[in-house]
């Protein structure tokens, strides 16, 4: 069976996972909570993927070495690991349930290590199976607050931050990859697609920031925050960072970051009911 099954498999069973959860639950807020958690992966990825690699996916899609690395990352940490943990969250599982799914995340691990769909460098099965459980009783507590309506202003502000993080990070990355719209450079690693990479990920945290503190802002505190955006955008071309072939491209890639902004800050305010000031 191609490699690429399995991991379609992983993606078919988040989206069920996660259908169910939203039809039992008639609460789309569960939604916004995935794309939070999904979001919430990415700095750690960030370190132990694309900066000091712990392990490496092989998918088998691209034939690219990063761009097939990242695609199986995306199988794994923005849906079944975040669709697993929005699903124990929405039906308020116990510890135990929480352990056992721990467990099974590790056992999978284990066959795709077995089948080599998936190979460690320096990572263990053991820190599978602890993060995962961490994650999975972050999931379960913050949606806790969510229904009771508790999440201060602190909590809000990083919950916009990874839920942006999760939606401009795959469309910038859609943008780049598939739509060849911008490319990135910084001279950090031999391989020009995962210098591209490990640049674009910082460039979304900033973007991300700036979402994230605009939530709370009036008018004018957004105006603001979109020249500092621009002028951002203006220093990565005028320091040969990024490269786009015409006008048409730079004003799509501003574009997206505006649409992504408006987009979040709705999607956050659905998600916990909380007024956009």
């Amino acid at each position: 069976m191609p490699n690429s099954y399995w991991y379609g498999g992983l993606v078919v069973l988040s989206l069920l996972l996660l259908g169910y959860a939203l039809w039992k639950t008639r609460d789309g807020r569960l939604l916004v909570l995935h794309f939070c958690l999904a979001g919430l992966i990415d700095p750690l990825e960030y370190f132990i993927l694309i900066l000091f690699p712990a392990y490496q996916y092989f998918p088998s899609v691209t034939g690219g070495l990063w761009l097939d690395n990242m695609l199986g990352s995306f199988s794994s940490n923005d849906f079944i690991v975040p669709a697993v943990a929005v699903t124990a969250a929405a039906f308020h599982l116990r510890f135990v349930w929480l352990l056992l799914f721990s467990i099974l995340f590790m056992v999978v691990e284990w066959l795709f290590l077995w089948l080599d769909l998936y190979g460690h460098f320096w990572w263990k099965l053991l820190y599978s199976g602890i993060g995962i459980l961490i994650f999975l009783l972050l999931g379960r507590h913050l949606w806790t607050l969510i229904q009771r309506n508790s999440l201060n202003k602190p909590i809000t502000f990083f919950y916009t931050f990874f839920v942006f993080l999760f939606v401009y990070g795959s469309c910038h990355f859609i943008q780049a990859h598939a739509l060849d719209v911008h490319d990135l450079s910084v001279g950090w690693f031999p391989d020009q697609t995962r210098d591209h990479i490990a640049v674009s990920e910082l460039i979304e945290a900033f973007v991300a920031l700036i979402a994230s503190a605009s939530f709370f802002m009036k008018t004018s505190g957004r105006i603001t925050m979109l020249i500092v955006l621009l002028a951002f955008d203006g220093a990565l071309l005028a320091l040969e960072i990024m490269e786009v072939d015409n006008v048409g491209e730079l004003l799509f890639y501003v574009l997206l970051q505006l649409i992504s902004i408006f987009v979040v800050h709705r999607i956050v305010k659905y998600g916990t009911r909380r007024e956009v000031s």
